[in-house]
């Protein structure tokens, strides 16, 4: 038999089945399938193909012989999503054939998450008796008993999906949170948020706000918290721990320091007779560097462990003594870091970092490599030299121009003084006049505060570069008369600076991820503000950060994309220059 690759097998079928010889197509489907068994794209061909014939059986049985091979693979389990949407469009009965699929979901070959995205699609197209049991509290003993009885087979997740489906309302609100606590149980935590957002219309009470801010950890995705937030700003004044709790991480994730430390001392408040409590803020104030505070808890906690375990003396003064000497360990290293205040994230910056660098570097030694193969096979390679020379200026460029980026966060040269953040944000614009005018972009500053703050000028500078280069890169794209607005005001604790644009926005899905490091949408040619590495607005995240600050993003802003940036007040420093 002749020695055909999987892809040239591939060809073969896409090529005859473009030109009609869908007979012919699947005779290759066939042999390939024969050839390659272990494969199941070549099932996936031979379920369309017998589809296209209307040989709806066949097709029906290929794709069940594609469904035991997926294995762990999620996006083959939404291909078979679409055959099944497509085969039950036909008219006909396919309960038999949800059977077949329910036989193999019971076979436990395939990992949990397939299992879960094909009980989503098959959801849609079976009736679950037993889903009335989840419509009333009165019924809850009941339901309980059903989810025990199905908490380990594939059933439960065809009840998450129904479940989501029906009305929520106080009448169910018991077996509502029995449901979002097994939705985690299972990992299941975009369903659990779906339904907690739910909840959340008829009932708002602390475990089921407490909830909401986990899941939201748990997924690293705070979009819904924040809507939360926004509508009830009054969680501030929250004096429970388990919200504190999950309130220090949603604030450090926005970055809002103050709302944090403040949400810390309420901790510290709520929790000065409870040990464990005591030690879970200790271990905050060290993850967050605060080490005089941490020192002061520990202190706090040992004279308690002193007045109840006094049989543990000797235990507790080894641990003391261990803790103590771990803090002067962190101490010395922070005391190396503190002054900067850059709080990278390192892992996800030198993975990025690592994988930019290394396609100039490859294409560099391969191009190299080439020329010395021709060199000892003593081929003219003159003309060669001076491609392999231009790629190599261009790819230490492309090397240069990505360190550069990190310049304004890296950068120690520049001084630290006083200056007006009214004045700096005019003569950055004055210095984008001529282009904002060329582009046909007006631009305005409206202040309601007029503040000084102390810091790098240099380094603030760039956050509006970076922000105006974005929006110019943006307003061409929506192909409008374009308007920069800028507004300044304050609050009692904070100046606030608004930043917005009328380009083409910010698509909801990348509204979690624009702060990343390398996460970007533009292609790299295009951009004349000399970005497209995405790392703009993660350098922007840090210089914000540097002057005791955070920026978000208006999730409700339609007309546009726009910032809000808040800068602690402490930031200002009393001064002569001031």
């Amino acid at each position: 038999m002749e020695n055909i690759s999987k892809y040239s097998y591939s060809r073969k079928i896409s090529k005859s089945r473009n030109h009609g010889n869908v007979e012919e197509a699947i005779t290759i489907a066939l042999e390939a399938k024969e050839r390659y068994p272990e494969e199941n794209i070549f099932e996936k061909f031979l379920g369309d193909l017998y589809f296209q014939e209307n040989n709806y059986e066949a097709a029906g049985m290929a794709y069940i012989d594609f469904l035991m091979k997926i294995q762990n693979n999620v996006e083959y389990a939404k291909h078979f999503a679409q055959f099944l949407k497509r085969y039950y469009e036909t008219g006909r009965d396919i309960s038999g054939y949800l059977l077949k699929v329910r036989e193999i979901l019971d076979t436990k070959i395939l990992n949990q998450d397939v299992i879960a995205t094909i009980c989503e699609i098959i959801s849609h197209y079976i009736d679950l008796p037993q889903l009335s049991l989840f419509e009333n509290d009165k019924k809850f003993q009941q339901a309980r008993s059903y989810l025990r009885k199905i908490e380990n087979t594939f059933e439960i997740y065809i009840l998450f999906y129904k479940v989501l489906g029906i009305k929520h309302n106080i009448s169910n609100r018991r077996i509502d949170k029995s449901i979002v606590s097994s939705m985690e149980k299972k990992g299941r935590y975009r369903e659990a948020l779906g339904l907690i957002v739910a909840i959340l219309a008829y009932d708002q009470d602390k475990v089921t706000v407490r909830t909401l801010f986990r899941i939201c950890r748990k997924l690293d995705d705070y979009s819904e918290a924040e809507k939360y937030t926004e509508e009830h700003p009054d969680i501030k004044t929250q004096g429970e721990f388990n919200i504190l709790y999950e309130l220090v991480f949603y604030y450090s994730k926005i970055g809002s320091i103050e709302d944090r430390n403040n949400a810390l001392k309420k901790i510290e408040i709520c929790g000065k007779n409870s040990i464990p409590i005591m030690r879970t803020l200790y271990n905050f104030y060290l993850q967050f560097g605060m080490l005089d505070k941490a020192m002061k808890i520990k202190s706090f906690i040992t004279e308690k462990q002193k007045l109840r375990k006094k049989t543990y003396k000797d235990r507790n003064q080894q641990e003391d003594d261990a803790a103590e000497a771990l803090l002067v360990t962190i101490q010395e290293l922070f005391a190396e870091l503190e002054h900067s205040r850059k709080l990278i994230s390192m892992s996800e910056l030198l993975k990025g970092f690592s994988h930019e660098l290394g396609q100039p570097i490859t294409n560099i030694r391969y191009g190299v490599q080439l020329f010395q193969m021709k060199m000892d096979k003593g081929v003219n390679t003159n003309a060669e030299l001076n491609v392999l020379l231009e790629n190599i200026l261009s790819q230490t460029y492309r090397i240069k121009k990505m360190l550069d980026r990190f310049s304004p966060i890296t950068s120690e040269k520049n001084e630290e003084t006083n200056f007006n953040v009214v004045e700096e944000i005019n003569s950055i614009f004055e210095d984008f006049a001529s282009r904002l005018s060329k582009e046909n972009i007006e631009w305005k500053l409206e202040a309601n505060a007029n503040f000084v703050i102390f810091g790098d000028n240099i380094k603030f500078d760039q956050i509006f570069y970076n922000l105006i280069g974005n929006s110019i890169y943006a307003i061409k794209e929506n192909g409008e008369k374009g308007i920069i607005l800028v507004t300044i005001s304050e609050t009692e604790n904070e100046y606030v600076i608004t930043f917005q644009d009328n380009g083409t926005g910010i698509k909801k899905e990348y509204l979690g991820k624009i702060f990343e490091p390398f996460f970007t949408t533009k292609e790299c040619i295009n951009d004349e503000n000399g970005g497209g590495e995405g790392l703009g607005l993660y350098i922007i995240w840090n210089i914000v950060r540097i002057f005791n600050g955070n920026i978000k993003v208006d999730r409700e802003f339609k007309n546009g994309a726009k910032f809000i940036i808040a800068i602690s007040k402490k930031t200002r420093k009393e001064g002569k220059n001031e």
